[in-house]
């Protein structure tokens, strides 16, 4: 097994932030049914761009991590991201790639438009098409609802991020105790926030081994679980529930 200090590895939680945010967007994307008022469709436009923002970001690491770069994530993704009368993967991966910028750098409003289903829950409309920066390229939706693209991306991008993780051996990798219990104690020395006398308390505490392995197959299993595909349907089953118990 491969020993990697803390440093290495710093990017798991990045990695691990930017997938479980997207969760977290997507899941008070969700909760939202009409009549919707004006700070609702505010608050709705926020969580649905948070959602691209933070995959893309993730998606990002694999591209700067000197580690990762060998893992092939880019070429397994545009191979996996082909659907049904949609076969080009890289030009999908595009389109939410130019979705996100448009959404940062153009103001893009993901939720200008919408059906209304049965059930008061607003289906968004997908953007038909995207282009570029400079307007030399377009690229059009794989989907007629905003759901139905990021159905697409929750079922491939974190399935084949953990595969190129599990395909590196991340999982198995020790962490160098030694390196991380001096991280940790020139932490405290460095901190501007922890008072003298707390940092007296900390550098008397004799730091055992065990921690930073505990602590490392937390972050590992953090990992996994922010990899892992949101459950859409099921959440919509759970919000609409509560919708009904509340307006009975």
């Amino acid at each position: 097994m491969t020993k990697s200090s803390a440093a290495d590895l710093g990017w798991i939680n990045s990695l691990t932030w930017y997938m479980s945010a997207r969760k977290t967007a997507l899941r008070a994307a969700l909760t939202f049914r009409t009549p919707i008022s004006v700070l609702d469709q505010i608050d709705m436009r926020v969580h649905y761009s948070g959602y691209f923002l933070n995959l893309m970001a993730a998606i990002d690491i694999f591209d700067e991590i000197t580690l990762l770069k060998s893992s092939n994530f880019k070429e397994q993704l545009y191979s996996s991201f082909a659907f049904n009368g949609f076969p080009n993967g890289k030009a999908n991966y595009s389109y939410i790639r130019e979705l996100r910028n448009a959404v940062v750098h153009r103001g893009l409003d993901l939720t200008s438009a919408a059906h209304i289903t049965d059930d008061n829950f607003p289906m968004l409309l997908a953007e038909r098409q995207v282009q570029n920066l400079n307007k030399s390229k377009t690229f059009f939706a794989f989907g007629t609802y905003l759901l139905d693209i990021i159905q697409k991306c929750e079922s491939i991008i974190g399935p084949v991020m953990l595969d190129c993780l599990k395909d590196l051996a991340i999982f198995e990798t020790n962490i160098d105790i030694e390196a991380a219990i001096n991280n940790y104690y020139q932490s405290i020395e460095q901190s501007q926030a922890i008072p003298e006398p707390f940092k007296a308390m900390a550098r008397g505490i004799e730091f055992q081994p065990e921690w930073v392995e505990m602590v490392h197959a937390s972050e590992m299993k953090a990992l996994c679980e922010a990899l892992t595909a949101f459950n859409i349907t099921n959440e919509l089953e759970l919000n609409q529930n509560k919708y009904n118990l509340k307006n009975k």
